[in-house]
């Protein structure tokens, strides 16, 4: 008997009761929320039963259903639905021009508001015009109460925006998600993550092996900088440029963050000006070094780095997202750290540090633009980062 050549995706195992079965299996690259054309490919893997011929007849049809959302040919939602709105939103100029963090949030909750089971189908698949305000309002309580308030409230306002625009071209008439008073902030801010914690948080990483988080840490804490800088995501073009880089690091002197697409530095300097009177030489001819916990951890690294500082062992190149979060959890776990700690909390943690040693304008080192309640702007200088390390440094030690 000829082999049979089975069609792409068709899966073959033989159970236990010596029958074989059939599967077609999704490719990976498929799987939500990967798009083509700004379209999901919602068909998921599918059993197709012990009839061999069957199973390859029904295979054909969805490598040939995979194959025209690949292409852009398939057939666009029922006109007027919530699905048909999300997709004509996604070619609007206001969506393109977003920024690439966004339309993650988008491609991550699009597939969710249109999975929304209401009483007798799904949100995606009802007209767009009969949303009214009390649709609205049952929608985020429930959304509430299965993903949390904070990814509810993402999903209204993505509905918000999309509706919104819709208005503006004259699709719809009204907005049934403006004004439902929701805030996107967490309803408790940010933890602030103490330095026993973040003591404890280093050793940790250096124990399981991720000296890269160790570091991380340190810079976020010490310099009080923003997650997405410290790891240099990569979330659009130009990114490349933006984080912690070892040819801008000269060991006890200075110490520069590339501020992103203009590639620009801010020096931030490693030691604090010399102390005549100290009785130790190097302080009294140097200055004392204002971040030794930082530099202890990047001195662990190997000599003469370069590139990216902080890059992930597993792979060698710079943390994704979502790599990094479980990386942190599980350190934090094995360091029996509580579940309320997030890695924006060292950033906070630092701050908090300096706020309780006096310095109110952090912006010399953190890297803010603004004082936030105040709209006097002073010039930022390394003067000031010296100065602003010399006075935490003295708090940490006790000194005065």
């Amino acid at each position: 008997m000829a082999k049979v050549t089975l069609p792409r995706y068709l899966r073959a195992r033989r159970g236990a009761d010596g029958k074989t079965r059939y599967y077609w299996q999704r490719p990976n690259w498929a799987a939500p929320p990967n798009e083509r054309w700004g379209r999901l490919f919602k068909v998921d893997s599918e059993a197709l039963g012990t009839d061999l011929a069957e199973a390859i007849s029904k295979a054909e049809l969805l490598n040939v259903h995979l194959d025209e959302w690949r292409r852009g040919v398939t057939v666009a939602p029922d006109s007027g639905t919530i699905k048909a709105l999300f997709n004509w939103y996604r070619q609007r100029d206001r969506y393109k021009e977003l920024r690439e963090i966004s339309k993650a949030d988008y491609r991550k909750y699009m597939p969710v508001l249109e999975a929304f089971k209401l009483k007798s189908t799904l949100l995606g698949d009802r007209q767009a015009a009969d949303i009214t305000s009390d649709h609205a309002d049952a929608i985020y309580r429930q959304l509430a109460k299965d993903r949390g308030k904070r990814a509810a409230s993402h999903c209204m306002q993505i509905c918000r925006r999309v509706f919104y625009e819709a208005v503006r071209a004259k699709k719809l008439k009204h907005n049934p998600f403006a004004r439902m008073g929701l805030k996107m902030v967490a309803e408790t801010g940010n933890r602030a993550t103490s330095r026993e914690e973040y003591d404890r948080f280093r050793e940790q990483a250096r124990k399981s092996g991720y000296q890269s988080m160790a570091t991380a840490a340190a810079i976020a804490f010490e310099l009080v900088r923003r997650t997405t800088d410290v790891f240099g995501y990569i979330l659009e073009d130009g990114d490349e440029l933006r984080g912690f880089f070892w040819e801008d690091y000269a060991p006890g002197i200075t110490f520069a963050m590339r501020q992103g697409k203009t590639g620009t530095r801010q020096v931030i300097p490693l030691r604090g000006d010399p102390e005549p009177d100290s009785e130790d030489a190097e302080i009294r001819e140097r200055g004392r070094l204002l971040y030794p916990a930082l530099e202890e951890e990047l001195a662990r690294h190997a000599p003469g780095g370069k590139g990216q500082i902080v890059v992930s062992e597993a792979s060698g190149d710079r943390y994704t997202k979502d790599a990094m979060r479980h990386v942190f959890e599980a350190i934090r776990e094995k360091a029996g750290l509580p579940k309320e700690m997030t890695f924006t909390g060292f950033r906070h943690g630092g701050a908090t540090e300096l706020g309780d040693v006096g310095i109110e304008d952090i912006r010399p080192i953190s890297g803010h633009k603004t004082l936030g309640q105040t709209t006097v702007y002073n010039k930022v200088t390394e003067k000031k980062a010296r100065r602003i390390g010399e006075v935490r440094r003295a708090g940490v030690e006790g000194r005065k």
